[in-house]
């Protein structure tokens, strides 16, 4: 992405160039135009207003250029950022837990992409565009009047040390109201997710109660933030002011003493502008700089996640693969207990395993092993079959089907949801795969494959939604299938329809992985391995 961006803000900085010329060319025509006026140049008129009106129209492209390119340039950064970002997060190591709550990366991913945006597609060049004209500007004044630049220098230089006394300030205030920011989200998220469990636990009132109080930290945060960023602009005004009082003086007592031309006076004012506006502008990015280097920091922490290998070819193995785990030990990175040690066994190709434990035994623990989503602290897990021995990883999980605990749809429709796992599924494929997860019910809906899954699958009940995700999961053609207390919602008629039906189509050819609570799955299975 960085190539791109480069270009882009490399284009905005030429456009602003260009603005700096024509500026610099009108305050060169108004001071000669002025001068014929006054009589102190014999030059002809027509030829100055023709060129005056020439320079305008150049400023007048420039400015509607550089708009409408800024305009694109954010959209086109904005989405680049948000996409490689998202892309990130969305391929790092899993290690048990998400390193950052859902909100806080949607937080990063919407408030924080958008200041970094704003930072290379606005600041950035606008900077560079400013030091240039300071420095045309500056040079052009040095040539008419040098004593009077160096006075205005002097007086913004006072001007920016007495508003960078607050810059450190500002930058603790800002790392602290971007946290609480992202805390704000997090809780609207969490307890818009969850609101039917705050409104039967009568807690609506507690979580209101606690929003206002994180926004009332984040308001008073952002009203000191005010108050300094006022003190600081007060400066910059003062500078600003004393500094155009200076150039009007010095070209009124420059007429009286008949050594500064209308024509000069005029140049004056308007050079004064052209080096005070950027020396301003560019005390006044210093703050901007300053939050958006906040948000820098912590869109780098998404984006330096450590990564799943996407540089292995994918290994689609034949048949029905087994799956071998080999003195396997584990625990998760921030606890001490382990989960599994020196755990060995063998789920032989195309046979059915139930996978039976206590709570907290580490049955899904060993599916996301199987699955290469964890890796062993000790041993190894390994897929084999005729095309030879793999390790479990990102490299062999395309042999997976996996059905997960709990509700795995997104928002969209069930058809959408359906064809995530197989994008040129048919319409027969997709009814197979409902037949055999007993989930024909959604011919039935009014609007079929085409019924709305709110978030979570909400509309439709949690044992429709379990159904719909294994048939989303039948839709693959990986050899292995693991459900993983997939079948916990439904009840015992549909449960044996729906093991009937599995077992039927797909016992001895694919290799079958069920983690469950249920004597009913393991009188059919083939194996019962009890952790």
């Amino acid at each position: 992405m960085a190539r791109p961006v480069r270009g882009r803000m490399l284009l905005s900085v030429l456009i602003g160039l260009v603005r700096i010329a024509a500026s610099l060319g009108f305050v060169w025509i108004c001071k000669r135009l002025v001068d014929i006026a006054t009589g102190d140049l014999d030059a002809p008129l027509p030829l100055h207003i023709g060129i005056l009106l020439g320079v305008m129209f150049l400023q007048l492209l420039c400015a509607i250029g550089a708009s409408a390119w800024e305009s694109f340039n954010i959209v086109r950064t904005g989405n680049d950022l948000r996409y490689g970002t998202f892309a990130q997060v969305l391929r790092s190591t899993w290690t048990g837990k998400e390193a950052y709550h859902s909100g806080d990366a949607v937080n990063r991913l919407e408030e924080d992409v958008r200041v970094v945006t704003d930072l290379l597609c606005t600041r950035i060049p606008e900077v560079v565009i400013t030091v240039v004209q300071l420095v045309a500007a500056s040079a052009y004044l040095l040539l008419m009047a040098p004593k009077l630049l160096w006075l205005l220098l002097v007086l913004m230089v006072l001007a920016i040390v007495g508003s960078r006394l607050f810059f450190r300030t500002m930058r603790r205030l800002t790392e602290r109201i971007r946290k609480q920011e992202a805390e704000v989200q997090q809780l609207m998220q969490e307890n818009l997710q969850k609101r039917l469990v705050v409104l039967t636990l009568i807690g609506a009132e507690r979580v209101l109660t606690r929003l206002g109080l994180l926004q009332k930290d984040v308001q008073g945060q952002t009203v000191t933030r005010i108050r300094y960023n006022t003190l600081a602009r007060g400066f910059m005004m003062f500078g600003f002011m004393s500094g155009y009082a200076a150039a009007f003086l010095w070209g009124v007592l420059g007429i009286r003493s008949g050594l500064v031309t209308y024509g000069m006076m005029t140049a004056f004012l308007q050079l004064v502008g052209q080096v005070q506006r950027p020396i301003a502008e560019l005390a006044r990015q210093i703050p901007a700089f300053i939050h958006a280097t906040t948000s820098v920091e912590r869109l780098m922490d998404l984006r330096t996640l450590e990564q799943e290998a996407s540089d292995e070819t994918p290994v689609v193995l034949s048949g029905a693969p087994g799956v071998r785990c080999t003195d396997v030990s584990f625990a998760y990175p921030d606890r001490d207990e382990t989960i599994l040690e020196g755990f060995s066994y063998d789920f032989a190709p195309g046979t059915m395993t139930v996978i039976m434990g206590p709570t907290g035994a580490g049955k899904s623990t060993l599916s996301r092993l199987v699955l290469g989503l964890l890796k062993p602290t000790a041993g190894s897990v390994s897929l084999y079959g005729a095309e030879g021995e793999f390790p479990a990883g990102p490299a062999v999980r395309g042999n997976f089907l996996y059905v997960p605990q709990g509700n795995s749809l997104l928002s969209g429709t069930i058809r959408e949801n359906l064809l995530l796992a197989r994008a040129d599924a048919s319409e027969e494929d997709l009814r197979e795969a409902l037949h055999t997860a007993v989930a024909e019910f959604v011919y039935d809906l009014p609007e079929g494959l085409d019924t709305p899954c709110g978030e979570t699958g909400s509309g439709l009940s949690e044992g429709q939604c379990q159904r719909i995700a294994i048939a989303r999961a039948l839709l693959r053609e990986g050899g292995i299938l693991i459900l993983d207390e997939a079948t916990s919602a439904l009840d015992a008629e549909t449960e044996e329809t729906l093991l009937d039906r599995i077992y039927a189509r797909y016992h001895g050819t694919r290799t079958l992985l069920f983690i469950s609570h249920r004597d009913a799955i393991s009188a059919r299975a083939d194996n019962t391995l009890r952790i």
